[in-house]
């Protein structure tokens, strides 16, 4: 497995990915629409979407981190296949890593308990459990949100 960054060959692959997982968790709201419309914003004002692949370029994992509006970054939209341990792990941590080196202080994320995997991670790797904004995150679904200061 290796992480890559973001290439536009990716883009089905990160939105299919993305609805997979919420249309089976939950619905596809008017939020969701509108970001997987307009993502790529996101890209161009700074932030980045890393993937995991198999040895064949298959796409295991998917995580975004960008800029939010009010300036603040979170970590969106984090996908994976579950088909190899460890896939949605490295690209947590490529996230993390480049908040680093572009000097972020503090990351967040929104999700909703049911997904354990997830929140799971998010504790593993340090990440606070703080009240969710609904402003800021507006999406039904958003039960749990976290932060954490690099």
């Amino acid at each position: 497995m290796r992480v890559v960054p973001y290439e536009p060959r990716f883009k089905n692959d990160f939105v299919e990915m993305n609805k997979a997982w919420i249309r089976d968790m939950f619905v596809l709201e008017a939020e969701d629409i509108s970001f997987f419309n307009n993502f790529e914003e996101m890209l161009a004002q700074g932030g980045e979407i890393f993937f995991t692949l198999d040895d064949n370029d298959k796409v295991l994992a998917c995580c975004l981190i960008g800029p939010m509006a009010d300036g603040e970054w979170e970590i969106a939209k984090f996908a994976s296949t579950g088909e190899v341990k460890g896939a949605g792990t490295l690209c947590l941590q490529a996230c993390i890593d480049y908040a680093r080196a572009k000097g972020i202080e503090k990351i967040l994320i929104v999700s909703n308990t049911k997904c354990e995997a997830g929140v799971h991670l998010y504790r593993k790797f340090g990440f606070n459990e703080i009240p969710v904004d609904k402003e800021k995150f507006p999406f039904e679904r958003a039960n749990i949100a976290f932060e954490k200061f690099l």
